[in-house]
């Protein structure tokens, strides 16, 4: 708990220097000077003071192929190479940041009753970790990551304590926060790819993450900030900011966003939607990431099946892609023989993504509808019509923090979209433990939950179509740029 409130107020601060000019929604949002400031060789973060943290440049760029905003910080040295030294306590714990200080309004982000500044900020502060629902080091450890540059929103208010005058806003008992903020206060630890590239570093935030805004406008900044955990200072303080670019940035290529990233699915839609055309999945070295993609001979991702009413039993249609990846590369454990699946599935009965918003009302437990994205670890199984079944788990320990349920199916939000007859899912090759190469299928198949023993389990009960015919597993990984969609 005290961890992941650390980390909150680092990111806090950050975004308090700029916010500090009272920005809203209506307005670019503005940048204090603190070129006239004269520092002394005592202020806190001098040890980092060098070209890592001097900006450059900076931009906001929608990239079709990912149905996703590129946020750039572009510096004289390497991005995100420097981390903070540690003190070994969370009082007094520094943090380094590159910061995106946002007109975006509160509830674009998924907070509500609260007002502030919305600041995206990557950061650094190895005293404490406030991801909790990640392994950003690939360690099979989720409370050890906080010295890698990591994303966070904040939300910011003006606050005298702190140093610049700017502060992450605190939380009441009566505050209902997502349920990706760590603390009792208004950061979320949304999980959103970095990437560290030369003297670039880029954030890539799905669309759906800022309910599809075109519209917005940021600023940037680098900042030393430091966490007080006595009681008598904001926990989250800026010290110094290091660097900052007080003209405002315009997302390029808004117009190439659709509004919504699913087209509305039907019980009654063709079943051509299921019939496959082509499978691929292509590694992308610029942003260091596996694009996953179905072609269909219909409309992808327009039919759903019809709700039953209840879990036991209820039915779940999937776009499937069966891999070679082993399990454990995305933190499943203690599985012998399965088939790591990635499944972009609809249920209509349940909500098993209690962690993500996926229909953007708030509401965090009727999504079920909507296609996601999960992690499944299939097996044989000869009480399923075709033969295969998502286990059980008799160990939550064998699952990562994003697992909904004691079985072999995990949950973690990658970004999906479908488009005509193509559907996509955005991968970080971080999140499969940096493998680029394998083998994999691709099927549509139709499922039920079974709850009728001691653990839950997923059957694959109806195989609608197979692209390889035999399941295979034929396909491989190819090298592609963004260019080349």
């Amino acid at each position: 708990m005290i961890n992941k409130f650390k980390s909150s107020l680092i990111i806090g601060t950050l975004a308090t220097l700029l916010s500090a000019c009272n920005l809203d929604s209506t307005n670019n949002p503005e940048i204090p000077d603190t070129t006239s400031t004269s520092y002394t060789s005592t202020l806190p973060g001098d040890a980092y003071v060098g070209d890592a943290f001097n900006i450059q440049g900076a931009e906001i760029k929608y990239e079709k192929v990912l149905d996703s905003y590129l946020f750039t910080i572009e510096v004289l040295d390497d991005a995100a190479s420097i981390a903070p030294v540690p003190v070994g306590q969370v009082d007094g714990a520094p943090v380094l940041g590159y910061v995106f200080i946002t007109d975006l309004a509160p509830t674009d982000i998924g907070y509500s009753d609260v007002e502030g500044t919305v600041a995206l900020a990557i950061t650094s502060h190895p005293d404490f970790d406030d991801t909790p629902l990640w392994d950003e080091d690939n360690n099979e450890l989720y409370d050890d990551d906080g010295v890698v540059y990591h994303s966070h929103w904040v939300v910011l208010e003006e606050n005298e304590l702190a140093g610049e005058g700017l502060a992450v806003v605190q939380a009441d008992e009566n505050d209902v926060l997502t349920p990706t903020s760590p603390m009792p206060m208004y950061l979320d630890s949304p999980g959103f790819n970095i990437l560290e590239k030369d003297n670039k570093l880029h954030v890539i935030v799905p669309a759906n993450s800022v309910k599809r805004r075109t519209d917005f406008t940021a600023n940037v900044l680098t900042a030393y900030l430091e966490v007080d955990a006595t009681g008598t200072a904001p926990l989250l303080k800026v010290e110094r900011i290091y660097s900052q670019m007080a003209s405002p940035l315009y997302v390029m290529q808004s117009d190439l966003v659709a509004q919504q990233n699913w087209p509305v699915a039907s019980v009654n839609s063709e079943d051509d939607s299921l019939n496959l055309v082509d499978t691929t999945v292509d590694y992308v070295a610029e942003i260091d990431s596996l694009i996953f993609t179905m072609k269909t001979l219909g409309y992808a991702a327009t039919k759903t099946v019809n709700a039953i009413g209840q879990v036991d039993g209820a039915p779940v249609l999937g776009y499937v892609f069966p891999t070679t990846i082993s399990p454990k590369n995305v933190g499943f454990k203690n599985i012998m023989g399965a088939t790591l699946a990635l499944a972009v599935t609809t249920h209509p009965d349940f909500d098993d993504t209690p962690l993500w918003d996926e229909n953007g009302n708030s509401d965090y437990q009727d999504d079920g509808l909507v296609y996601h994205t999960h992690w499944v670890a299939l097996v044989d199984d000869e009480n399923s019509a075709a033969g295969l079944s998502v286990p059980s788990s008799f160990n939550t320990a064998d699952l990562p923090p994003t697992a909904p349920m004691q079985m072999y199916l995990d949950s973690p939000n990658f970004h999906a979209y479908a488009q005509g007859n193509i559907l996509r899912v955005i991968v970080p090759v971080q999140r499969v433990n940096g493998v680029t190469s394998f083998n994999f299928d691709g099927i549509t198949a139709g499922m039920n939950v079974d709850l009728s023993g001691e653990w839950p389990v997923l059957r694959v009960n109806e195989v609608h179509d197979v692209l390889s015919g035999n399941l295979s597993l034929p396909y491989i990984v190819t090298e592609k740029q963004l260019t080349d969609y």
